[in-house]
């Protein structure tokens, strides 16, 4: 890069650097990216003195766009899901970010809980941002005015001719350079830098052009670029509304309309340059498009640069077709920015091709057309100012009856103008009727000049919040169905709502056609709000950012002074429990009124607190109060937070629920609501305790749809208390310490542990049935079938766990959900799966093959219902029992009607199923039926199951043979056997005309280690008789080492010594010896040394079964005395196998002197020692006439041995061996050649054996 350099520094503008960076000091070094470049990679927060990464849950590019922007980087060009730039460890700081796009720190976005989250690190967020360039300003990403990176700072970039808009179109990834009609003003870099650039065309980022410094006044470089995903409108009345497309890869695709609102449109609108978005359209209202759907499920926010950056399913992923095309109606010459709602905020016009301002002395009339134009009612009484901007001004007047402001005159604004805001009332489509105040009450939406009800079918909080919003009542506390406010009259215009909760209207939620539906007046919908508190960008109902009405208008609390006191009225106020948090980010708000708050924590609303009127200066930083309350539902003194007693909070305070009426309908909405999973087990005992508050004597009646208790239908007892020893409770699956994922119900699936909040996946190494039975006893679903493994039921996420002793039983499984599980180094492609089966019964009939089908589920009996009940149904229940096949499948309750729980309803089962659970179900206790319809099974007579047996054993070593028989008691003899594994789809088959089969592995490895059954099938001419599957056993392959000997030989002695300790003269040369009698070669010996916890490895060399190693010390030194000990390791199929260790030998060096004189005594004793052995075995054969066979051992194992033909006469054959006291006949020695291991006494320690041992044959 080539700049031409400034002479001269300008102290007053490196000064204003200065001092505009004090502010930030206090987000330094909170953020950081992880990877190639200071502007790529993995992003990181700094919280708690800790690094640590960010979810990629809703992590979009106006989230990386934040990111760059707080790096002081360029463009954002892409947001990176999946750890692209790789893992990172330790904490996951955020989750589920969501920014606007104008904060200055991802911190300020809004997130949940610092620290709480439901990933891994396999789901790390990155960011790419350009480091070189950034455009500003603009109304996408893809625009605005140009700015480079120089010298720590962004430098203003001066207008050139050449290439260099196509250089910064391409370094962002926006495509090509266009030049517009007409050039859009971006504003004016204030900058006292500023430089031209020069490129030739072919570079690929402007840092690679010549850059000229400017130092007269100069026009700022803008770039207007193609955009890689421009979008269009078709087929509308006007440039501003139409059917929208995106372009996508070279073709025009349209967006399917599913989740299509109004925070999409207002993208849209933004994005081509209209107006105010007006309303969305359904169902190709426009006409329908064609060629690809390229997007689904949008999910905007409203303040995104371009819909392709919104969160969507992916580009071409849908499930819709051209009838479900999404359209919009923008304001072609009108828009109202930067206010709380689409009918608030700065007034701009679209006049001459260019957007401008009306400055602010315009009259009542200009402000009701504008007003009336974009259907937003009239102006209020009280208007707010929204800010201005540097846009051209004009003066306004309208005269006549005009529509649109477009019609009216514009003249050039002499002198200062000041932009004129707008605060309009907007159209009241909804009302509340018949409530206790304004903000409770039946739902009414006016249409086509009527009022009209809306129907309660799929009506929720999130439809509640909707209609809160939009009559200007704060949040949603409950949304009522069953005509909760009486019923309504007249038409009822609204059914099936799918609102996401941000929509402004109720209309513009996802609904049928207006009027159409399928319901009576005995449905109207109901809301209660907050009326006077609202939370805003919160993670639900109970959090956000604290605004109050007060004084007629919305206001926001300073967050100074704002503690638990402040908290709790809030909490009280949203009947939302007690506060658990009083700071957080949730975004900024627009009000222009704030105020100090205190209180003492006792009030029931903020208005009986103290407040004052909060002034803040521009260098204000205060950030405005926010609130995370509890709710209004927790469960008490259970172990785990979705475990306990039920207690709802209502009229400022907490009572236990009464149990008499309690249900798993009513017990899945608290688990729901607290975002624990599902019902796993309700109580009604007071299993968890009496509590010390009150219990609401109302009875609750839950549909188990609903998304809060507090939607459900509660009835005072009538004419009785609740028995207070009848208390609700309830366990949720996410308070279980395993649970099983994406399998058919939750008996069956992928094997997840939890530790703390964090779910992890279990390894399929040594993982068998008897863990899986323990998981399914814990899971209370009956037996385990099958242990599966290699990710059977699909991939998990986050990190594997071992399969150990955690799995033992039930209790070590929930001290592992405790203390922690021991990590795996598998990946998920070896996660492990188990099949539970509830045990069932055949009851009323003659006998145990004949009866009404039960099941035992969760500790009770119940029956089944007999919709969709075939005999193929029966089959499966018969061959479970291993009752043969079904002959008859009666219904209606055949045997007489069963008492309990009906558990399971529309069973279909295909044959196949080795258990009446693993059938197809709408889930267990999911029905529509009595007793009367229980469903029977008469089935052919009893079968027994095969029965498997292992040879040696169940636990075998690495390379034995093993044989496996399958055997059975049967008539129907010459049938096929069938060895099966469960973690796999292993399966050996063999035909045998008698009872039995042998399946052989000659030499095992650790891949036959698994859980083994047989079956067994009878093939008629008619049919196939398929036996019961028979039990399972385990089959093991161990590796087991012996413990290694150690010994200590020293030269100059000529001797072995095995002794505890020993002393050796400083500078004698010696070597310890281990050595170990094993079956498996290849193995290393390690040394160790306690002391100085040093550790030497050698190869070990072997005599067959024999394995030595020798660790020589030349000179011995003061630094080689300590204790040793020797390890044999070896490694059998990329898996490390190691000894315990030996005894220990204690080696210490003693003073030279001392050695040599013992030195010398020794030698001249073992001389002697050897002549009086030499004289005797001499003086002994001469006498007995006979020949004596001499063999010396080295220390290597070798046999040094005489020529046999020297001796006298062969006698010697029928000797015996004679070693130290020890011996036995030659034919034991022939006969244990090959197989058997000889084995060393322990006895020999301290004993003392010549190098080359003689061991005489006589």
């Amino acid at each position: 890069m080539i700049f031409v350099t400034s002479e001269k520094l300008y102290f007053v503008y490196y000064l204003s650097l200065g001092l505009l960076s004090l502010p930030l000091l206090t987000e330094c070094n909170k953020i950081r990216v992880v990877g190639p470049s200071r502007c790529s990679g993995r992003v990181e927060i700094y919280n708690n003195d800790v690094w640590g990464t960010v979810c990629d849950d809703l992590w979009t590019v106006t989230n990386a766009d934040v990111v760059c922007r707080e790096l002081n980087c360029g463009t954002v060009l892409e947001a990176k899901k999946g750890a692209f730039f790789g893992e990172g460890q330790g904490q996951i700081w955020l989750d589920d970010v969501r920014c606007v796009g104008s904060e200055s720190s991802i911190l300020k976005c809004s997130h949940s809980q610092l620290g709480i989250n439901n990933c891994g690190h396999s789901e790390d967020a990155g960011v790419i941002c350009s480091e070189h360039v950034r455009v500003v300003n603009g109304s996408n990403r893809c625009n605005g005015r140009v700015e480079v990176y120089q010298n720590g700072q962004w430098i203003k970039m001066c207008t050139s001719e050449g290439p260099a808009s196509d250089v910064v179109c391409k370094e962002i990834n926006c495509g090509t350079a266009v030049t517009p009609a007409q050039v859009p003003y971006f504003g004016e870099s204030s900058s006292l830098s500023q430089f031209k650039s020069k490129c030739f065309g072919n570079e690929s980022s402007l840092s690679q052009c010549t850059y000229q410094e400017v130092k007269e006044s100069c026009v700022d470089a803008t770039a207007v670029c193609s955009n890689s995903k421009p979008i269009r409108l078709l087929n509308g009345t006007s440039r501003c509304s139409g059917r929208l497309e995106i372009y996508h890869e070279g073709e025009w695709g349209t967006i399917c309309d599913d989740r299509w609102g109004m925070q999409e449109a207002t993208v849209a609108c933004q994005e081509l340059d209209c107006g105010t978005a007006l309303s969305v359209k359904y169902r190709a209202h426009f006409g329908r498009g064609k060629g690809q759907v390229w997007l689904d499920d949008l999910d905007c926010t409203g303040h995104e640069m371009s819909i392709a950056d919104c969160p969507h399913r992916g580009f071409g992923e849908h499930d819709c077709d051209h009838n479900e095309d999404a359209s919009v109606v923008c304001s072609e010459s009108i828009r109202l920015v930067n206010g709380t709602d689409r009918c608030s905020g700065r007034v701009e016009v679209f006049h001459n091709g260019k957007w401008a301002k009306i400055c602010k002395n315009w009259g009542n009339k200009e402000a009701a057309v504008v007003c009336q134009e974009l259907d937003c009612g009239s102006p209020k009484a009280s208007q707010e100012y929204f800010g201005d901007s540097r846009l051209r001004g004009y003066a306004t007047t309208c005269t006549g009856n005009v529509s649109s402001i477009s019609q009216c005159t514009f003249e050039d604004h002499i002198g200062s103008c000041e932009g004129a805001s707008l605060s309009c009332s907007g159209v009241p489509s909804v009302r509340l009727v018949n409530g206790s105040d304004r903000c409770s009450g039946r739902v009414e939406v006016h249409n086509d000049g009527q009022w009209g009800t809306v129907c309660d079918d799929e009506w929720d909080i999130r439809d509640a919040q909707v209609v809160c919003r939009s009559v200007d009542c704060g949040t949603a506390l409950t949304a009522k169905s069953g005509s909760y406010f009486g019923q309504g009259q007249g038409n009822i215009w609204l059914d099936d709502l799918g609102c996401v909760g941000n929509e402004t209207s109720l209309f513009h939620c996802r609904h049928p056609t207006l009027g159409e539906n399928n319901c009576g007046h005995a449905e109207d919908a109901g809301v209660v709000c907050s009326a006077d508190i609202r939370l805003i960008n919160g993670t639900d109902q109970c959090s956000g950012r604290v605004e109050f009405y007060h004084g007629g208008q919305w206001s926001s609390a300073s967050s100074q002074n704002w503690g638990t006191n402040e908290a709790a009225v809030v909490c009280r106020m949203m009947n939302c429990g007690d506060p658990v948090g009083f700071s957080g980010s949730y975004g900024r708000g627009g009000q222009l009124s704030w105020y100090r708050i205190s209180c003492s924590g006792r009030e029931s609303s903020l208005a009986q607190c103290t407040m004052g009127p909060y002034a803040r200066s521009s260098q204000d930083h205060t950030e405005e109060a926010s609130v995370t309350c509890s709710g209004n539902v927790k469960l008490s003194d259970g172990h785990h937070r979705c475990v306990g007693r039920v207690e709802f909070f209502d009229k400022g305070q907490w009572g236990g629920v009464c149990g008499e009426s309690w249900d798993p309908n009513d017990a899945n909405v608290v688990c729901r609501q607290l975002n624990c999973g599902r019902n796993h087990k309700i109580t009604t005992i007071a299993e968890y305790g009496h509590g010390s508050g009150i219990t609401w004597n109302s009875q609750i009646e839950c549909n188990g749809l609903e998304s809060t208790l507090s939607q459900c239908t509660q009835r005072p007892y009538k004419d009785k208390t609740c028995n207070t020893t009848s208390l609700a409770g309830v366990v949720c699956t996410g308070g279980l310490e395993v649970r099983l994922a994406d399998g058919k119900d939750e008996c069956q699936g992928r094997v997840e542990v939890r530790h703390g909040e964090v779910w992890q996946t279990v390894c399929d190494t040594d993982w068998n049935m008897s863990k899986a039975q323990v998981v399914c006893e814990r899971l209370e679903c009956g037996n385990a079938l099958s242990a599966t493994g290699a990710a059977s039921f699909g991939q998990g996420i986050g990190s594997v766990v071992q399969a150990n002793s955690c799995f033992d039983n039930v209790t070590t499984l929930e001290q592992c959900s405790v203390k922690g599980f021991g990590g795996a180094r598998c990946g998920h492609d070896h996660d492990a799966g188990a099949r539970c089966a509830a045990p069932i019964r055949l009851v009323g009939g003659s006998g145990q093959c004949s009866g009404r089908v039960e099941i035992l589920y969760k500790g009770q009996w119940g029956t089944v219902c007999d919709d969709e009940w075939e005999l193929v149904n029966a089959d499966v229940v018969c061959r479970q029992l291993g009752c043969g096949h079904a002959v008859a499948a009666p219904t209606s309750a055949h045997f007489g009607r069963g008492t309990g729980p009906i558990w399971l309803d529309n069973v279909e089962c295909r044959s196949e199923e080795v258990a009446l659970t693993h059938c197809k179900h709408p889930g267990f206790g999911e029905n529509n039926c009595g007793h009367g319809e229980d469903a029977s099974a008469i089935c052919l007579g009893s079968l027994e199951r095969p029965i498997i047996t292992f040879s040696p054993a169940t636990e075998v070593k690495w390379g034995d043979k093993v044989e496996i028989t399958c055997t059975v008691l049967t008539q129907h003899l010459g049938g096929t056997f069938i060895l099966k594994r469960t973690q796999d789809s292993f399966k050996l088959e063999r035909f045998s005309d008698h009872e039995a089969a042998m399946f052989s592995f000659p030499h095992v490895d650790f891949n036959q280690s698994g859980t083994y059954f047989c079956e067994y099938i009878k093939k008629l001419p008619n049919q196939n008789i398929n036996y019961p599957q028979g039990s399972t056993a385990d089959l093991t392959v161990t590796v087991k080492l012996e413990r290694p000997s150690i010994s200590l030989t020293s030269a100059h002695a000529m001797v072995i010594f095995s002794p505890d300790k020993i002393s050796v003269p400083k500078g004698s040369t010696f070597s310890i010896t281990c050595s170990v009698h094993s079956s498996y070669p290849g193995g290393t010996f390690y040394l160790k040394e306690s002391h100085s916890n040093t550790t030497h490895a050698i190869p070990a060399f072997d005599h067959s079964v024999f394995f030595m190693a020798y660790f020589e010390f030349p000179e011995i030194d003061y630094k080689s005395q300590g204790v040793y000990s020797c390890v044999y390791a070896i490694n059998i199929s990329s898996r490390s196998f190691t000894s315990d260790p030996s005894k220990t030998l204690q080696v210490t060096v003693v003073a030279t002197s001392s050695s040599v004189a013992l030195g010398v005594v020794g030698g001249v004793l073992v001389v002697l020692l050897l002549v009086l052995v030499i004289v005797y075995l001499l003086w002994r054969r001469r006498r007995m006439g006979s020949d004596t066979l001499v063999q010396f051992i080295n220390r290597f194992g070798g046999a040094i041995q005489q020529d046999t033909e020297d001796m006298n006469s062969g006698r010697g054959q029928n000797a015996q061996v004679k070693d130290h006291g020890y011996s036995r006949g030659t034919e034991d020695i022939d006969a244990d050649d090959d197989t058997s291991v000889e084995r060393v006494s322990e006895d020999f320690d301290g004993r003392v054996c010549y190098e080359l041992e003689p061991l005489v044959l006589s």
